[in-house]
Order: structure tokens, then C-alpha cells, then sequence
């Protein structure tokens, strides 16, 4: 009976060591064995991912699957699909042109790999940001800002972020956004580090190197030229706006967007100085402001307008009426709609008051449309003297319709409406 007895359980002992042994070679992983995963950057065109290890069977599907920043969203490439053995794969991902990718930007990917029989493994994930690897990149970070930068001093870096912390703040409680995602931002050192890194808009805007920074909402990422406590308000302004914004088909018009940006920068007692050189018919009509425009000369003129009647809204009728038009707009009413049911004035009236406000020279109201942004370049005001309006325009577009001279300041920024495609 003992005899028995012990028969009966070493059998019983040696099915449940069969049975355990058979579950863990059955697990997902264990057909995928020694996996590495690591990546390359070829900057500024394409990030190389690369996946080995050994598969004891036949690959049917490789995977990168990707996401940016703080993003839920997953894409996802394929690689060529190999028989079982030593596994060797490669994705690329490329970084410019129409593919174009912000430098700074983190990446988080992992492979995915299923097998003939139905079998699927995923790797470990890796998180990187996207930057010019032959260069030593330093962060700092504090709150939702991440600054990232190379050979400057830090303690420079420190008192900036938080100057612009507070500028952040003051527009978070502003625009009533309760979880405000993080902002990361790049520092770029010279106009070639520059031009390495912004996008190719046109031949016209690297020549006259008119952009000083770029703001990209879909990465909440903005690049920027120069240690500009400015330029990095401006920028990161647009990324905060954005975020307020509910609907994905909303647009705000260049000019309220700019203008914001522009004001938060506090340099707008300096704005309505500069605009008094200019007479009334050399303004564009805010009605028309809806984009940027693409000339050297009209885009610094966009700039003083948006930013002057912006803060005139501002000072006129306080914050919270900036706020309102913003949700008006992303509600979905047109611009002027929005501007009416904000204020119960009309645009037009407004910007008769504003162009009061500037200066007592300015006519009480636009009587008539200035017209397209084309005909509406820099005169002298020497040149403009004794002129009838009517002849402006086209004096104004023979006269200075070329100047390789006239290009943005040093401390103007544009973010080219990258931020909403």
C-alpha cells in the first residue's frame, strides 16, 4: 500500500512539473528570444529604428509603432517580414520636407512583432527626443516648461523660464485652462543652427531670414533663435492659446492670434509709437488680417497693427472680453459674428476708435477697403507726402516691391502658422 501510495505521487508530482514546464514555454515571449531595439539620428532627414533577436518561427508582421510627446495617438510603420532565425529588421521615419518633425520633439516607440502562427511579442518602449546628436543638449524644466538648449550659461537659462513661467500663468487663468499640457522648448544658437532646424517654408523667407521662432501645437513644441525672453513668450503664447481652443477646425484670425502673442511680449507702449510714422492709408484693414502675410515689408507692418489694436481690446474692454471672443470663435461663429457678440459694437467701429487712439492724424474711420496685402508695402513718409490716397497703393508696391532691406527685427517673431495646418 505504501509502495502504491508513493508510486501514485511521485506520478502525480512529475504530471504537474510536465504540465508547468509545457505553460512556460507556451508563454507570448518565449518564441522571440535576446531582442534589442536602439535608433539613429541622421539629422535633420530621417531617425533609423532597428530591431534584432531570434525567432523560432515565421515572422508575419514587424511594427514601429511611435507617438510624440504627451500624445495617446500611435502611428505605426512596417518593416519587411523574415523567415524565423536571426531576425535583423530596420524602419526609417523621415523628419523633413512634408514630413517635417520639430526639433526637440520626444518620441516613445516600440517593435511589434506577430508571428505565422498568430504569436505576438512587443518590445520594450524607448523614449528619446529628437535632436542634433553632434551637439550637447542641456535641459532645464519648471512646471510645464521644458527649455532646451546648448553652451549658454544656466543660470541665464533659469531666471528666463522663470519670466516666462509667470507670463505662462498669467495666460493659463486667463484663457480658464485647467490642465495645461506640457511645453517644451529649443534654443537655437545662430542662423545656421536655424536653418537646420525650422521648416522650409520658402526660398524668399531663408533669405530674408524672416522667421525668429516657430510654434507647432500638434508637438505643443516651439523653436527659437537667440535667448529671447520675448521670442520664447511669443512662442509658447501660441501653444497656450491652442490649447485652449476646443474644436480642431478653429482657426483664430493671424491678427488675434499674433496680436495676443505679440502683447504678452509688453512691448506695445513701443507698437503705437512706431505706428504714428505711418498715415491711415498705409494700414491694412483688420477685416483683411485673417493671414500672415508673405512679404518682409508687409509682415513687420502686420506685426505693429495686430499687436496695437489687440492691446487696445485689451485696455478698452479688459481680459475676459478676449477670452470671450476666443470661445465665440471656437464655437464656430465667424469673426466679425464673434466680435459683436463680444463687444455689441461692430468690428468696423472699433477699429475706427482704435485708429483714433493712435493718433488725432488717422481718419475717424476706413471708409473704404484698403485692399490686398500686395498692394499695401512700406513708403517713406517723406515719399508719401503730398499724395493723394487713391495713388499709394501702386507707389507704395513700384517703390518697394524688391527691398532685400526690409526683413523683421531681431525681436520679431513669426511661428508661420505652423501651429494649425
Amino acid at each position: 500500500m505504501r509502495l502504491i501510495t508513493c508510486v501514485f505521487l511521485v506520478g502525480l508530482c512529475c504530471f504537474f512539473w510536465f504540465s508547468q514546464t509545457t505553460l512556460f514555454a507556451s508563454t507570448p515571449d518565449e518564441w522571440f528570444i535576446g531582442p534589442s531595439i536602439y535608433h539613429q539620428i541622421d539629422y535633420p532627414n530621417t531617425v533609423q529604428f532597428y530591431l534584432s533577436g531570434f525567432s523560432d518561427e515565421d515572422l508575419l508582421e514587424v511594427r514601429l509603432k511611435y507617438s510624440y510627446n504627451s500624445s495617446k495617438i500611435l502611428s505605426y510603420k512596417y518593416a519587411d517580414p523574415v523567415s524565423k532565425g536571426e531576425i535583423q529588421s530596420e524602419v526609417t521615419l523621415e523628419t523633413s520636407g512634408s514630413n517635417y518633425i520639430p526639433p526637440g520633439t520626444q518620441i516613445t516607440y516600440f517593435f511589434e512583432l506577430t508571428s505565422v502562427q498568430g504569436k505576438e511579442y512587443q518590445s520594450p518602449q524607448i523614449k528619446f527626443h529628437y535632436l542634433d546628436p553632434s551637439i550637447n543638449w542641456k535641459s532645464t524644466k519648471s512646471k510645464h516648461l521644458t527649455l532646451i538648449w546648448h553652451d549658454r550659461n544656466e543660470d541665464d537659462i533659469n531666471s528666463l523660464i522663470q519670466d516666462v513661467n509667470e507670463s505662462n500663468l498669467h495666460l493659463t487663468k486667463l484663457l480658464n485652462i485647467p490642465n495645461r499640457l506640457p511645453i517644451t522648448g529649443v534654443i537655437l544658437n545662430n542662423r545656421q543652427e536655424a536653418n537646420e532646424a525650422f521648416p522650409k517654408i520658402s526660398a524668399t523667407a531663408s533669405k530674408e531670414e524672416l522667421y525668429g521662432g516657430f510654434a507647432f501645437s500638434d508637438y505643443n513644441t516651439f523653436l527659437i533663435t537667440g535667448l529671447s525672453r520675448d521670442g520664447i513668450v511669443h512662442e509658447s503664447t501660441h501653444l497656450i492659446i491652442d490649447q485652449s481652443l476646443h474644436s480642431p477646425a478653429t482657426r483664430l484670425p493671424a491678427w488675434l492670434n499674433e496680436g495676443i502673442a505679440m502683447y504678452f511680449e509688453n512691448n506695445h507702449q513701443t507698437t503705437g509709437k512706431i505706428l504714428q510714422a505711418y498715415s491711415s492709408g498705409q494700414l491694412f484693414d483688420i477685416r483683411n488680417m485673417d493671414t500672415v502675410p508673405g512679404k518682409p515689408s508687409e509682415v513687420r507692418l502686420f506685426y505693429l497693427i495686430s499687436e496695437s489694436f489687440v492691446a487696445y481690446l485689451f485696455s478698452e474692454y479688459g481680459e475676459n472680453k478676449i477670452k470671450q471672443l476666443i470661445i465665440n470663435i471656437d464655437s464656430g461663429k465667424s469673426v466679425e459674428d464673434a466680435i459683436f457678440l463680444t463687444y455689441e459694437v461692430n468690428l468696423q467701429k472699433i477699429q475706427s476708435d482704435w485708429l483714433d487712439s493712435v493718433s488725432s492724424r488717422f481718419e475717424n474711420r476706413l471708409n473704404v477697403d484698403i485692399g490686398s496685402f500686395g498692394t499695401s508695402l512700406i513708403l517713406s513718409v517723406a515719399f508719401l507726402i503730398g499724395l493723394l490716397f487713391s495713388g499709394i497703393g501702386w507707389l507704395r508696391y513700384k517703390a518697394n516691391g524688391h527691398d532685400s532691406d526690409d526683413h523683421l527685427r531681431s525681436d520679431e517673431y513669426e511661428e508661420g502658422y505652423w501651429d494649425r495646418k
